[in-house]
């Protein structure tokens, strides 16, 4: 079944070149503009504990963003086009769980983004001179544990989604917060008190800290194990939570007859 949507989303994908070489444009000006904007802040002395340039913080930070944002809103996008289209109440009516039909739904996606994202650091290394003293089993690991509670946080958003039909709203304050508060373009120790307080209850923050350290200063695992844990604790709060929410979303439509509707 996975192998199936896996076929068909990469043949629709591959159907629109055009869309494509705009994406490929697309991170080529985003690399220029940050370089440039690299070269204008110079050596920022909050960037020290870093070991890096800006450029090259801020190329792991949206690299990383990206990833973690597509977890987080892929499950939900694709549940609300398979809704719209009709072919969703055909795929909960298999004998399969609801968690299998969504990860189907947005397993080509998320992998895509992860290309993306790699291909991201690899233009930023080779074009533009980014600094990256990657330790490659810490960082990997580290990226796959991060990308367990976001794929929660997308599953959460995917039911609330299934009951209401519509966007889900939290999962764009979420992304705004990430974006504002988790250091993903500038650290976060340059935000006042009150909101780094925030900012620490948010697993992106642990995340962006634990790869930057694997990616910018080749930092060894023992030295990662603090943020595992918080990222660890932060999936075992959440994965449960999802589980429940997609139970309830389902039962909710099954009962009141509204899944037709898309």
């Amino acid at each position: 079944m996975l192998w199936a949507f896996f076929r068909r989303d990469y043949q629709i994908t591959s159907s629109y070149r055009a869309s494509l070489l705009l994406a490929i444009a697309g991170g080529l000006f985003t690399l220029t503009a940050f370089h440039f904007l690299a070269e204008m802040v110079g050596t920022a002395p909050t960037l020290q504990a870093y070991g890096a340039d800006y450029f090259s913080f801020a190329l792991l930070g949206l690299a990383v963003a990206s990833v973690l944002r597509s977890l987080q809103t892929t499950f939900a996008r694709r549940l609300r086009e398979s809704q719209a289209d009709g072919s969703l109440e055909i795929l909960l009516l298999a004998p399969v769980s609801t968690f299998r039909v969504i990860v189907c739904l947005a397993g080509f996606p998320v992998l895509s983004g992860l290309g993306k994202a790699a291909s991201f650091l690899v233009f930023g290394a080779w074009f533009f001179h980014a600094r990256l003293s990657i330790n490659f089993l810490a960082f990997s690991l580290t990226f796959l544990l991060a990308m367990v509670p976001f794929a929660a946080l997308g599953l959460f958003s995917a039911a609330v989604v299934l009951v209401l039909k519509r966007s889900d709203p939290f999962t764009y304050a979420l992304d705004t917060a990430t974006y504002l508060l988790c250091g993903v373009l500038y650290p976060v120790e340059l935000l006042p008190s009150s909101l780094r307080w925030v900012a620490n209850v948010l697993p992106a923050t642990h995340a962006l800290e634990a790869l930057r350290a694997a990616g910018l200063r080749h930092a060894p695992l023992e030295q990662l194990l603090p943020s595992w844990g918080r990222l660890i604790l932060f999936a075992a709060v959440l994965w449960p939570l999802a589980a429940l929410a997609l139970a309830f979303a389902r039962r909710h439509v099954e009962r009141t007859g509204t899944l037709p509707h898309g």
